[in-house]
């Protein structure tokens, strides 16, 4: 039996680690990058962050496909009411390492689906508790000269040698990838986005 969208569904990101979660389903989809200026503004707490640029990336992406179901999604990591992006250099990613080393941090991910001309469906805005065991200057130096920190939110990858660093997750393990499966899922059932081929909901 196979999971079917009703309709053109799209990812409105090019995230390797999104695509793959999402294909992971055996759901057939588009991948689309959207270009949004995801620059964070004075005072905007993780929520609203990854709220707004979640809906920003989907709508942006809907008005090229009115009729594709588009979800958008933004994942950031926080520590201390900071917003920890995508280091831009080795220094950057150091600095990030070092702060989130021996410590808990949150890892936020909104998400939004849109269809035609920017119209909002639903969102839905995730959190999970991430904790660090203590990292050596050795192993951030290992780590910071590989290419894995330099596209990831806080500069680390689960799935990857950053896992070496983490000793603990509460919640959503695939939030912290970049999409939490379960929420979405239920999200997308709810508003008949996805069915199992015969048994097709009537939206």
């Amino acid at each position: 039996m196979k999971l079917l969208t009703k309709g053109s569904f799209i990812l409105a990101s090019a995230s390797p680690r999104r695509m793959e979660l999402l294909a992971g389903w055996g759901l057939s989809f588009n991948s689309v990058p959207s270009g949004v200026d995801e620059s964070l503004r004075h005072g905007e707490t993780p929520r609203k962050y990854v709220k707004r640029i979640s809906l920003a990336k989907a709508a942006a992406v809907a008005e090229i496909y009115p009729d594709a179901w588009v979800l958008g999604a933004d994942t950031i990591v926080s520590i201390d009411n900071q917003i920890l992006g995508k280091p831009d250099d080795k220094g950057s990613a150091e600095k990030m390492m070092r702060l989130l080393s021996g410590r808990k941090h949150d890892v936020f991910t909104g998400f939004s689906l849109v269809r035609k001309t920017g119209a909002l469906l639903e969102q839905g805005v995730v959190r999970s508790a991430v904790v660090f065991r203590e990292v050596s200057d050795e192993e951030i130096s290992w780590y910071v000269h590989s290419d894995e920190p330099y596209d990831k939110a806080g500069g680390y990858a689960i799935q990857g040698r950053g896992s070496l660093f983490i000793r603990e997750i509460r919640g959503s393990h695939s939030n912290v990838m970049g999409l939490p499966l379960s929420e979405l899922f239920d999200t997308l059932k709810k508003i008949s986005v996805v069915h199992f081929e015969g048994k097709q909901g009537g939206q």
